[in-house]
């Protein structure tokens, strides 16, 4: 793990541990939210009865792709003094006392910051690096009543819990979920016996990434190192101190976007056959050097992967999707092959707004460009 003065640390130190099984704004996660504000106001019910009314309305757009949800999720509570009602959907400016509007991935990682019980100094600078990512649309004032301002922070942090966070395709941070979607599995017991006698080293490593997600100019991807019953996971390619991998899969960052965030369980079969036709062309093998812009090689020869581990694995891609960000380098960077610069609708809504996000003008750690 790198120190804390990494901006990815910072981000992930301040998170629970998990990685949320919510998606911010649903249906499910506003069920169980109007749950923990009830609670909070019950808890202090005697504080809050000088508070009168207020409304407060949070607007995330471009959420994730695979729930077809539209373009924008939303929800909104309804205080009056010691009673709440927390609901689905986007209220007018003119029935909100504050409302707030933002990027979805931003806000499910703001979601994801405890206020409670971390350094207060390390949740100052994540929500700091946040409040740069994403452009916002803030009407009216939140209250300063001192009681709510308690309510809403407790309802926060245990919802903090059930939040999925949404990080960049192959990140650092995005590979912490990997990371604990295989060593949660590979510790339990219905898998930890058949692993134990195995050795295998799986790694995935993506070339000329986008600056705005790497600015070191670094390459994209993860391995997982499997050792008798022992699970290591690290973001960027397989340290040659671990090599050969067993499984490499190696190739261009661009093109592999759209297919590697696919939730695969929820697509409809134009979808289907929509990534099919984009995969046709986006990885045909060039006609000069006969390479494809992706490969997968058995460097240690080995070969395919035990069954024992890919049942680990197995639900490894969907997870992920569901906690990857919608925008596509071509959204901040024109110089993209033409056959990887247009958005798919397999992939995302033609809806899809990227100015929502500020990469043209940060990177993902909110450091100018």
């Amino acid at each position: 793990m790198a120190k804390l003065d990494n901006g990815a640390s910072i981000l992930l130190s301040v998170m629970p541990e998990g990685i949320g099984d919510l998606t911010f704004g649903s249906k499910e996660w506003v069920a169980v939210a109007s749950d923990e504000m009830s609670r909070a106001v019950k808890k202090h019910e005697q504080g809050l009865k000088d508070l009168g009314q207020f409304t407060l309305c949070e607007v995330a757009h471009n959420p994730p792709a695979y729930l077809h949800s539209g373009n924008k999720l939303a929800w909104h509570a309804k205080f009056l003094n010691d009673s709440v009602e927390v609901d689905v959907g986007e209220l007018s400016d003119d029935e909100c006392d504050y409302k707030m509007q933002g990027d979805h991935s931003v806000i499910s990682n703001f979601s994801r910051i405890l206020n409670f019980g971390k350094d207060p100094d390390l949740v100052i600078a994540a929500q700091a690096r946040l409040s740069r990512l994403s452009r916002w649309e803030l009407h009216g004032e939140m209250t300063d009543h001192p009681v709510l301002g308690v309510v809403l922070r407790s309802m926060h942090d245990a919802m903090a819990y059930r939040t999925m966070p949404r990080f960049t395709f192959m990140t650092p941070e995005w590979v912490s979920s990997a990371r604990y979607v295989l060593s949660s599995r590979a510790r339990s017991e219905k898998y930890s016996d058949s692993i134990k006698d195995i050795q295998y080293t799986f790694s995935e490593e993506f070339i000329n990434t986008p600056s705005y997600a790497f600015p070191d100019g670094s390459h994209g991807g993860f391995w997982a190192r499997f050792d008798r019953g022992e699970v290591a996971v690290g973001a960027g390619p397989l340290p040659d101190s671990l090599g050969p991998a067993d499984q490499l899969t190696k190739g261009e960052y661009v093109p592999v976007v759209p297919v590697g965030r696919t939730v695969n369980a929820a697509m409809t079969e134009d979808e289907k056959a929509e990534q099919a036709s984009y995969s046709k062309l986006a990885f045909r093998a060039d006609k000069d050097s006969g390479k494809s812009p992706v490969e997968q090689s058995f460097p240690s020869g080995k070969k395919e992967m035990p069954v024992e581990l890919a049942r680990i694995f197995a639900p490894l891609h969907d997870e992920l999707s569901k906690r990857t960000t919608g925008e596509l380098p071509v959204d901040f960077d024109q110089n993209i092959e033409s056959r990887w610069s247009e958005p798919q609708l397999f992939d995302r809504p033609a809806d899809y707004d990227p100015s929502w996000l500020r990469f043209d003008q940060v990177d993902i750690y909110g450091t100018p460009r």
